[in-house]
């Protein structure tokens, strides 16, 4: 069949256009009520990807808006009435029997939706298994997937379904709004970040972009300093600016910044976040001042003397600037060489965040203080794979 539409061809067995979403001109089959009630109970349930076609909203003021919780009466309500719609057909299928036969893929999703609408997810979930093992870029399948993992609270695999739903399907807005909740949840900037930049189109840029929250900079570069400075700190308009001075989180401890701090004798840890008109909070920046004073007498910080490499070892699906440490009066050292024989001679000075390459690697990093000590080396194994 061809959507009249778009001209995209899907299976007669389908109700919608799974591209843009323009309902197919179909000749209802009473023989084939079961699956024309269960396709109505899930567009009620309004999965975000189910019909594959990108939502856009009217208005601004509804762009901003992430989509919300579907009222628990509401949903309550439809599955009595479908409840009695299933003992209807029940009786009619006895009293007439047809002719239809089920796919075995159409009877795994029938199997599949009706253990969704029992609250069976357990059971949903395996017969989605199969069905993904068969036909893996399904949008359908993919949208119960999806609603199965919410259900199940497995938010990696929501997560994971709903990048896959976007890489077939680039305009679909739902799909877009819920991955940015997910993200929020877990104050995840680097992957707001990470999604606005393969948007499709300006309305999911925008989007996403009311939700990104940049970064402070310090307008002194941390480091020893001989006489007291006013420091100060700097962010886009329209951002407020929180501050500890004592290295405590400015997320629960921070003060709002107006003017220059005066630092005057002593150590400092500075940290400042940003935080926006929707109280979204962005990256923390940190800073180490020392204004007058020696700087040390020559121990290294960090657990066992080791530096502290960020962020720790593991699997990354989006880029990732790797920062070290790096305590007053030292200089850290990195290579990308497994082993312990890193040196001051054979590695390279860390200046600044170091970009995490594709592929699985070991970073190798020392610190060496201003009395030439070094510290034990500290390695972290990455593993890049861009989704």
């Amino acid at each position: 069949m061809k959507c009249s539409n778009c001209g995209t061809e899907f299976s007669e067995a389908n109700r919608i256009c799974p591209r843009c979403g323009k309902p197919a001109a179909q000749n209802f089959n009473y023989s084939n009520m079961e699956k024309e009630l269960l396709h109505t109970v899930m567009e009620d349930e309004n999965i975000a990807g189910y019909s594959g076609r990108a939502f856009y909203p009217q208005d601004d003021e509804d762009a901003e808006e992430l989509p919300k919780k579907k009222r628990p009466g509401r949903l309550a309500a439809s599955l009595l009435a479908c409840a009695a719609a299933f003992a209807a057909i029940a009786f009619a299928m006895q009293r007439f029997p047809g002719d239809y036969g089920y796919t075995e893929a159409e009877s795994g999703y029938l199997n599949c939706l009706m253990s969704f609408a029992e609250d069976d997810y357990e059971a949903a979930g395996a017969a989605l298994d199969t069905l993904l093992e068969q036909d893996a870029d399904n949008l359908e399948y993919l949208a119960m997937q999806e609603r199965v993992a919410e259900k199940t609270e497995n938010t990696a695999l929501q997560m994971k379904t709903l990048n896959h739903i976007i890489e077939l399907d680039a305009d679909n807005y739902p799909a877009y709004e819920k991955l940015l909740q997910l993200y929020l949840e877990e104050e995840n900037q680097g992957e707001i970040a990470a999604l606005a930049e393969r948007a499709p189109n300006e309305t999911v840029y925008d989007m996403l972009k009311a939700y990104l929250v940049d970064l402070p900079s310090f307008g002194i570069a941390p480091g020893v300093y001989e006489n007291s400075l006013e420091l100060t700190i700097a962010a886009e308009d329209g951002l407020n600016i929180y501050y500890t001075l004592d290295g405590s989180s400015p997320k629960e401890n921070g003060k709002i910044y107006y003017d220059a701090l005066l630092l005057e004798q002593g150590h400092y840890t500075v940290k400042a976040v940003c935080r926006n008109e929707k109280g979204i909070y962005g990256e923390e920046i940190s800073g180490e001042y020392q204004i007058g004073g020696e700087t040390g007498d020559g121990a290294l910080d960090g657990a066992e003397g080791l530096p502290e490499v960020y962020p720790e070892s593991g699997y990354y699906t989006s880029p990732q600037m790797i920062t070290i440490d790096v305590p007053i009066g030292s200089q850290a050292y990195y290579s990308w060489q497994a082993g312990t024989d890193l040196t001051a001679y054979n590695g390279t000075l860390y200046t600044g965040g170091i970009e995490m390459p594709e592929g699985v690697s070991t970073l190798s990093v020392i610190i060496v203080d201003a009395y030439g000590n070094s510290s034990a080396v500290r390695q972290a194994e990455y593993t890049y794979q861009p989704g």
